[in-house]
């Protein structure tokens, strides 16, 4: 019975991590099409969908 449960947490360990990485490299992927005033430093994840945010109302502004 134990050797299950490490199984299903090493499994569900593993998924987490493969969950994280996609994540992490969205992320990425949006901070490298958002302006960043400050380019020596990586914005956080919060920063980088704040910064999104703002380019993308800018963005639909300018078109309207």
């Amino acid at each position: 019975m134990e050797r299950a449960q490490r199984r299903r947490r090493l499994a569900a360990n593993a998924r987490e991590r493969r969950r994280m990485l996609g994540l992490n490299v969205a992320f990425d992927r949006l901070r490298s099409v958002i302006p960043n005033l400050e380019s020596e430093k990586k914005l956080s994840k919060s920063e980088t969908l704040q910064m999104a945010q703002i380019y993308i109302s800018t963005l639909t502004e300018l078109l309207q």
